[in-house]
């Protein structure tokens, strides 16, 4: 009897978060809310995410049982035809193949010996069966203007009021009369008077004599002679000695040194400048070494740059490459791993 085993594992994914294969893994489904893609335009409906794992090894005895209930057979002769379906996909493993469950995705071995799956786009939410990704585009909305409101065109500014007349000056009347003018004038003479006569009296006014008995005599200032200080003599400078031959000769190779050490730091900065640094990329450490060659071929019919190292206990490969850009190591990284399927490389020299 033919059983299509691939369509049970699909039917179960739709009614169960977890399904396991019996000897050979299991799968468990994540579910994810509607997701809005504002880029694209898109809603994208609830979904069930899957991940497969090789340590899910005991039995659920769901498996089993829809494939004894769906044909009408025994659970033991349901689990025999579950080994054999197991053995025959460990078989297309072991032998670098791809197998392909429909519906579900895809499982290989990578260069490590574990196996990978790639998903399929099939939405495994049963609550969101058949619904579609929906397309939106965002709406223009345009304001209504009504008759009775005013429009700018059509509105009115009022008249701005006109400036407040500004107030006439007036002028007090002048009065008459000669003996307000007189008195004034005659002030005035009398003030000038009194100050030319102040300004002639502080002119020549008589100095007092000073008596001669306030005169001091002038006091003679007899300088003593100081003896003079002997100034400290300065040291006589010692004649330094001619240089020897040797030390010529070791001071013109210190020279030398010191020109080829710059020489060789501006020709190394020169082709870190031209040709970038170097970096290695660890991408597995095998112990069989029949891998490790499969992995070292792989790399080179890709024209990688290869890196090998065998320390006696495991086998170690990756590749080596100048870059310019801290992002070309990110770049390599993530080439290294679509095409190796290993989930991490470790960064040895940068």
């Amino acid at each position: 009897m033919q059983i299509d085993i691939p369509a049970h594992i699909e039917k179960l994914l739709y009614l169960h978060d977890s399904l396991v294969i019996p000897g050979f893994g299991g799968f468990t489904a994540t579910r994810t809310p509607a997701t809005t893609d504002y880029v694209g335009g898109t809603v994208n409906p609830p979904s069930k995410t899957l991940v497969f794992s090789e340590n899910l090894v005991i039995d659920d005895g769901l498996l089993t049982a829809d494939i004894a209930d769906a044909h009408g057979i025994s659970t033991e002769d349901a689990g025999r035809a579950v080994e054999e379906f197991v053995e025959r996909m460990r078989a297309l493993l072991d032998q670098r193949e791809i197998v392909t469950l429909p519906g579900v995705g895809r499982l290989y071995k990578n260069y490590v010996q574990k196996i990978q799956f790639l998903p399929d786009a099939t939405n495994f939410n049963s609550a969101a069966y058949g619904l579609p990704p929906l397309q939106f585009s965002p709406i223009a909305r345009s304001r209504e203007i009504s008759g009775n409101s005013p429009t700018p065109e059509t509105q009115t500014i009022p008249p701005t009021p006109p400036a407040p007349p500004m107030p006439e000056p007036t002028y007090a009347p002048e009065r008459t009369g000669g003996s307000s003018g007189w008195g004034t004038a005659i002030g005035i003479i009398l003030l000038l008077a009194a100050l030319a006569a102040g300004i002639w009296y502080w002119k020549f006014r008589d100095k007092p004599e000073t008596p001669a008995s306030s005169v001091k005599p002038e006091t003679e200032i007899v300088e003593k002679e100081t003896p003079p200080v002997a100034k400290p003599s300065k040291p006589e400078p010692e004649q330094e000695e001619p240089p020897t031959a040797t030390n010529k000769e070791d001071s013109e190779k210190q020279a030398q040194e010191s020109l080829k050490a710059k020489e060789e730091a501006a020709r190394e900065k020169v082709n870190v400048a031209k040709n970038g640094r170097e970096c290695i990329l660890i991408i597995a450490s095998l112990s069989d070494k029949t891998n490790a060659d499969k992995l070292r071929r792989l790399l080179q019919e890709e024209g990688y740059g290869e890196y090998y190292q065998f320390n006696g206990k495991a086998h170690v490969v990756g590749i080596r490459f100048q870059y310019l850009k801290a992002s070309e190591i990110e770049e390599k990284k993530k080439a290294l791993m679509a095409l190796t399927g290993v989930s991490y490389i470790a960064v040895k020299k940068k």
